[in-house]
């Protein structure tokens, strides 16, 4: 950065190459009104730091004072970045109070990190009560997933900051505590923008924090009571009973569904509780009236609302829940469904009769061969299904004779 051709008094070139020779002249092209000369002298303390700190003080002022007076100076300028990456360069307290300042007020996610790459390098002891509260804040995603890294090293953390590192920093060493020796830590979790993370932890712990945390139902955000229906739907439906009463009496709409879904899994099935489905049966939502129709139990007159649901979705749930409950008695309605105009509709018949097996497949063969060739596709499918030869010999005959020859007794 020097030159034997320059004295002291002489400025420094102007232009993107120069040289200098002691600190007076360096200081003076970094702080330079033109931004060409500013940038070169920047740019040459990036590539030899060492060299422009050897250069020592001027006017009380060493290398690094001027780089933070300038950074400050420049902060929101375009060049600002290039002023924080040159700091990077030198392992100072004043750089690290500044980083760890930057590190709790900016947002850019690409800074972020690299100031938590710089940070991981020093004592994480003196700079956790700062960070703490970047760890925990909620409004930026990139600003605590950062601050996790730089942390994780920390011998002393709050059992707060412990969880969420833990969270955002699978890797290292920290142990998640199970949900019943942090419930307050947890439930902060579940309503934070690293629920999922929180979520999936809590789902690997087991049946014994699912039940645990049925018990804290009211105090949980809707979000995380969505997914406990979900979990505990897959895992034992019966343990939130209550709360699928609760969602369905109060009718919370971003419940329902998950509600319905649980209830339609439960061992043991309360009476009561169908009279908060049927209601719904009539629901806005055709995606709800689907549910309850799969989650009732109870028999009752279902032909009024089969017959006035103008949703194909919800009419397929309607023909497997009938041949679900009535089984050989639903069979000359799945029959009637085979003729439907709509292919759905006649695909959820068919596979209606399928489930009584060949049985189920039989009654569809009455239909020939006085059926057009929309039934006649649904019932050779079904024959196909059951790959049955004497079943495929008797489809291919019916379907030869003549139309209005008498079909064969289901008996």
């Amino acid at each position: 950065m020097s030159s034997g051709a320059q004295t002291e008094e002489q400025p420094p070139a102007t232009g993107p190459h120069f040289h200098v020779r002691c600190a007076r002249q360096l200081f003076e092209a970094l702080e330079s009104p033109d931004g060409e000369i500013r940038l070169a002298a920047l740019y040459a303390v990036q590539d030899a730091p060492e060299t422009a700190l050897g250069f020592g003080p001027y006017a009380t002022r060493d290398l690094v004072d001027v780089l933070l007076s300038q950074a400050e100076l420049l902060r929101g300028e375009l060049e600002w970045l290039s002023w924080i990456g040159v700091l990077a360069a030198f392992h100072d307290g004043r750089v690290v109070r500044l980083f760890t300042s930057l590190m709790a007020t900016e947002s850019h996610t690409e800074l972020l990190f690299a100031l938590a790459n710089y940070l991981r390098a020093e004592p994480a002891e003196p700079i956790r009560i700062e960070l703490g509260a970047a760890l925990m804040q909620n409004g930026c995603v990139a600003r605590a997933r950062a601050v996790a890294s730089v942390l994780a090293a920390s011998p002393v953390l709050s059992a707060r900051e412990s969880l969420r590192i833990g969270l955002l920093q699978p890797g290292n060493d920290t142990s998640l505590p199970v949900f019943s020796a942090a419930v307050g830590e947890w439930l902060n979790e579940l309503a934070g923008p690293f629920r999922t993370e929180a979520q999936l932890e809590l789902q690997r712990q087991g049946a014994s924090t699912l039940e645990a945390l049925v018990g804290y139902w009211e105090q949980l955000p809707e979000s995380a009571k969505k997914w406990l229906l979900a979990w505990a739907t897959e895992s034992d439906p019966d343990l939130v009973l209550r709360a699928i009463r609760e969602v369905l009496a109060t009718s919370s709409e971003g419940l329902i569904s998950g509600a319905l879904e649980a209830a339609a899994e439960l061992k043991d099935f309360p009476a009561d509780l169908e009279t908060l489905i049927v209601p719904l049966l009539e629901h806005k939502d055709e995606l709800i009236r689907r549910a309850a129709v799969m989650a009732g139990r109870s028999a009752f007159n279902w032909r009024p609302f089969f017959d006035n649901e103008n949703s194909v979705l919800v009419k397929q749930a309607w023909i497997a829940r009938v041949m679900d409950q009535e089984g050989r008695d639903a069979v000359p309605f799945a029959l009637q469904q085979l003729a439907d105009p709509d292919w759905r509709i006649r695909a959820a018949a068919a596979e209606g009769l399928l489930s009584l097996g060949e049985w189920g497949v039989r009654a569809g063969l009455m239909l020939l061969p006085d059926a057009g060739e929309p039934v006649r596709i649904a019932v050779a499918r079904m024959v196909a299904d059951l790959a049955d030869e004497q079943l495929l010999d008797e489809f291919v005959y019916r379907c030869s004779q003549p139309i209005g020859t008498q079909s064969a007794n289901l008996s």
